[in-house]
This record gives C-alpha cells, sequence and structure tokens, in this order.
C-alpha cells in the first residue's frame, strides 16, 4: 500500500474521532454495514467514490482527507448575492462570473496556478448546457497532457484511463490522490456536487483583492438586477 494511502486512513480515522462519531454511525450514514466500513478505514478495501461522494454530503472535508491540506471555507460576499438566483437563471451567470473572478485575479497583480484555473474552466463548463467536457479531461487539457501520458502517470492502463475521462468509472480514494499528486488539481473538483460552483466562487473570490472585490460586486448586482426585470 502507498503510505500516501495510509496517510489518508490515519486523516479518516481521526476525522471521524473528532467529530465523535463511532464507525456504527459513520457506517449508518454511508448506507453501509459497520464491517465494511471497518475495511475501508483499514485500508483492506479501498474507498470507493461512492463512498467519498455520501462524506462530501455529510459535510467531510475530502480535499483534508486526501490531500493533508485544511480547506478554509468562508462564503463570499458573491455566494451570498447569487442566493437567490436559481436554475437556469443560475447557469446564465456561471460564464460571465468565470469571466469577472479571472479579471479580479489579474487585477490583483496574482499568478493564474493550475488549481485556479481548473476552477475557472469548470465554472465555465457548468455555464455551458451544450457542454461534453468532464472535469477530468479539463483537467488533462490544463496540464497540457495526452492521454496516453496521463495514464501512465495515474498508473492505470489506456483502457481504464478513457473509460474516468468519460465517467463511466469513477476514481476511487487511492486514485484521487494519484490526480491530486500529477496535477495539483483538488479532489472535491471531481465530484458532481450541488455546491461545487459555490465552493469555487469562494475559492477564487478568496484571492481577490478587497478594492477590485467592490468593483466585481457593482457589476454582479446590475446583472443579477437585469435578470429580475
Amino acid at each position: 500500500m502507498r503510505s500516501s494511502y495510509e496517510d489518508f486512513l490515519r486523516r479518516l480515522n481521526q476525522y471521524r474521532m473528532r467529530l465523535n462519531m463511532t464507525q456504527e454511525a459513520a457506517s449508518s450514514a454511508l448506507g453501509i454495514t459497520q464491517s465494511q466500513f471497518s475495511k475501508m478505514e483499514l485500508g483492506r478495501t479501498i474507498m470507493p467514490y461512492k463512498a467519498l461522494e455520501a462524506l462530501i454530503g455529510l459535510g467531510w472535508d475530502i480535499d483534508y482527507l486526501i490531500t493533508g491540506k485544511e480547506s478554509v471555507r468562508e462564503i463570499s460576499e458573491l455566494r451570498t448575492m447569487l442566493v437567490e438566483v436559481r436554475g437556469d437563471r443560475r447557469r446564465e451567470l456561471s460564464g460571465t462570473l468565470a469571466w469577472l473572478l479571472k479579471q479580479g485575479i489579474d487585477k490583483s497583480a496574482l499568478d493564474l496556478n493550475f488549481e485556479t484555473k481548473c476552477e475557472i474552466e469548470i465554472l465555465r463548463m457548468k455555464a455551458d448546457v451544450e457542454a461534453s467536457d468532464t472535469v477530468l479531461h479539463k483537467i488533462r487539457k490544463i496540464s497540457g497532457m495526452a492521454q496516453i501520458p496521463m495514464a501512465e502517470k495515474l498508473g492505470v492502463n489506456i483502457k481504464k484511463y478513457r473509460m474516468l475521462e468519460k465517467n463511466k468509472v469513477n476514481p476511487d480514494a487511492e486514485l484521487l490522490f494519484r490526480i491530486y499528486e500529477v496535477t495539483g488539481c483538488k479532489p472535491s473538483l471531481l465530484f458532481n456536487c450541488d455546491n461545487v460552483e459555490e465552493t469555487i466562487i469562494d475559492d477564487l473570490w478568496n484571492q481577490i483583492a478587497l478594492p477590485v472585490r467592490r468593483q466585481i460586486l457593482s457589476i454582479a448586482e446590475q446583472m443579477i438586477s437585469l435578470i429580475r426585470m
């Protein structure tokens, strides 16, 4: 077993204990038996995507469990402003917001790191109802790698990689760590969770200087007013 996965198991156990949650309670929340959860926590079974997705639903910090980096979550002023915008209207705004946030980061004299580039592109992708790309495809394109080198770096054969990229199979915890290790992209971005856009907006917002934030809020307020007309 890779030492990195052993680190994941240690953090998983500590995280559960920190929440004062027994294995029985955790397994019940995931809809599995205590024995199944115990095998996952001991590393006898690699934790699957579905179980990780359920942990996200419980509010667990998957990025921390896999990467060891704590996520600081603050609800941004921009996200607060968007609360009342729903459905198709929200999607219409996403592409423009991605552009505004990128401009804000540029004006704040910050370089776009790989993770930031991924978040901006994913936000744009969510806005395009006809988009056929998957998140993993976007990540690979931004990294500048072809499928075969990417598969080799992840330690999977090309057939499995292509299935991963088409969302026909999902990565387990160990593979998610390898994707992070190869690309630097946060594991949570590969989950199709309801709040992924909100998380991206908050992450990008925290990189923008205060004077530029005010300008973006002013523009966003006008956009929302137009949508409501």
